[in-house]
């Protein structure tokens, strides 16, 4: 069935339409299979392959025809439980089962992984390799382009797992770090006749309670969510395309705030975060987030979007961002973004006003010492020596979140397999704070932590409770911790006992010392 027309009512284009509305998926297995050294055109045409549209309306995604290059239908397609026509309707993060958000669960599941990406990443491809989007270059390349950080805001694509009833995407699939979800609408699909079929032949009489066929009525009362947070979700799609016509490419770290904002915009920013101009951060759809800064008789509507640690596009509705200028709305919304996972800004004296100290917690004033202001040079050359070392800032920033924070950092949901004979096995699921930290260590750690632990003597199953954190050096601090996020993969539950037993805290706590930031006993 090709629906022209959404459950909600809206319009849809269908398969021969181009533009951000239309997403491709391709799953892992096909790429490996092709080891990506297939045309991009292609790539929906694998087996399991596929084509979605959202509904400009509602926000919903209708799975289209399935592409093949010859025309020829592929309908039995083993891969797909459910045919064109299906629709899945846009649900809040927090409604996603368990499958989906720990590692153990989803390997076991069945459900099947991939990349997708929707028609403007064409676009952005296309520029980056200065060709024209009917001559994009094969996966193998645009894979290697994607994960290269001088791209990071050449976005619009995804991690995607795509089960029997959700459509999940993630920021990093090494992190399982969700930025949107969709929910099969039951009685819109059109069953595969190839599964039908396999299921009929199947004689196991517990099948029929296998626990990805119950999972949508497990979340039944998760998918329900109230309006406000559905127009969330609407904010974020509209988003979306805001920042593929007139975003900020800004591409810099979040932390680095006052290396890219003018001192106009640090100055003005702050004193509207100060003065309680701005309305709480919501988290809407494909990781973006959104804020409202009410500045004088104007409300200003910003929305950031960003990949790993960095601010990849801001766009706000003020003149000075339309011209490109990094404005003071888009300073508030980086601030309320810091003061919300409470980390710290380091904004240098001469960049802040002094009567904007009390700006926020989020913000933190570096004393550089007025009375010595004829060694300026001599200490921009001191910081340019020590800026050549190490600096494991990024990563003790995460004390504060660790320890001060008021929200549980991780909390163990069961699977019932009750109906299974089976006892409920349990998975451990973590706060996007620690899923934020997993993720910056898996992009900017250690790579060969392994071959640094064997520097000192250490298995990489060394148990950390025996080890002296107090007269260890960084480089094996470091080493250390990206092994506890690497070994939490094929031992779930690893991490959550390190922030248990505060054996992560100080080893963060040992870096910042090192560093120079706070005293050993940090804060």
């Amino acid at each position: 069935m090709v629906r022209r027309q959404c459950v909600c009512g809206g319009p849809l284009k269908g398969l021969r339409h181009t533009g951000p509305e239309m997403f491709g998926f391709i799953p892992s297995s096909s790429l490996a299979h092709y080891n990506y050294d297939c045309s991009f055109e292609m790539g929906v045409t694998l087996p399991g392959g596929r084509v979605l549209e959202q509904c400009p309306n509602c926000g919903a995604m209708v799975l289209c025809e399935y592409p093949t290059l010859d025309g020829s239908l592929r309908g039995d397609d083993p891969l797909i439980t459910y045919g064109p026509g299906t629709v899945y309707e846009q649900c809040d993060i927090d409604a996603v089962p368990v499958t989906y958000r720990s590692f153990r669960a989803l390997m076991s599941s069945g459900v099947t992984g991939g990349i997708m990406y929707s028609g403007a990443f064409r676009t952005n491809l296309a520029e980056v390799f200065g060709t024209t989007e009917d001559k994009l270059p094969s996966w193998k390349v645009v894979k290697d382009a994607v994960r290269d950080p001088m791209h990071n805001t050449m976005d619009e694509w995804w991690y995607a797992s795509i089960g029997r009833n959700f459509i999940v995407l993630y920021e990093n699939s090494k992190v399982l770090l969700p930025v949107s979800a969709w929910h099969r609408i039951p009685g819109t699909e059109i069953k595969n006749a190839n599964i039908v079929r396999i299921n009929e032949l199947n004689t196991d009489p517990l099948r029929v309670h296998a626990l990805d066929t119950v999972e949508m009525t497990i979340s039944e009362q998760a998918l329900d969510i109230p309006d406000e947070r559905r127009r969330a979700l609407a904010l974020g799609n509209s988003a979306r395309k805001r920042m593929l016509d007139s975003a900020i490419h800004v591409g810099r770290k979040l932390r680095d705030l006052p290396q890219w904002a003018s001192p106009e915009s640090l100055e003005r920013g702050t004193a509207l975060i100060r003065d309680g101009h701005v309305d709480s951060l919501i988290e809407t759809a494909f990781g973006i987030r959104h804020i409202e800064v009410h500045d004088g008789e104007r409300t200003e509507q910003v929305d950031i979007l960003m990949r790993h640690d960095v601010l990849a596009k801001a766009v706000c509705t003020c003149a000075d961002a339309q011209a490109k200028r990094i404005c003071p709305h888009i300073v508030v919304a980086v601030l309320e973004m810091a003061r919300y996972y409470s980390f710290r800004i380091l904004i240098p004296q001469d960049r802040l006003p002094v009567r904007s100290h009390r700006s926020s917690d989020a913000v933190a004033v570096e004393d550089q010492g007025d009375n010595y202001n004829h060694y300026v040079d001599v200490v921009a050359m001191v910081r340019e020596e020590r800026n050549a070392r190490p600096d494991y800032r990024w990563l003790s920033s995460f004390i504060e979140p660790f320890t001060m924070g008021d929200k549980p950092l991780y909390h163990v949901e069961f699977m019932d397999s009750a109906v299974m004979g089976l006892p409920s096995v349990g998975y451990c699921v973590y706060s996007k704070t620690v899923l934020g930290f997993i993720d910056l260590v898996i992009n900017r750690g250690d790579e060969d932590y392994l071959d640094t632990m064997r520097d000192y003597g250490l298995d990489k199953d060394v148990h950390l409770d025996i080890l002296n954190v107090d007269s260890m050096d960084a480089r094996l601090l470091c080493a250390l911790i990206t092994m506890a996020v690497y070994r939490e993969r094929r031992n779930e539950g690893f991490l959550a006992e390190c922030l248990e037993n505060g054996q992560l805290v100080r080893m963060l706590r040992r870096l910042r010392a090192l560093d120079g930031e706070a005293p050993q006993g940090g804060q």
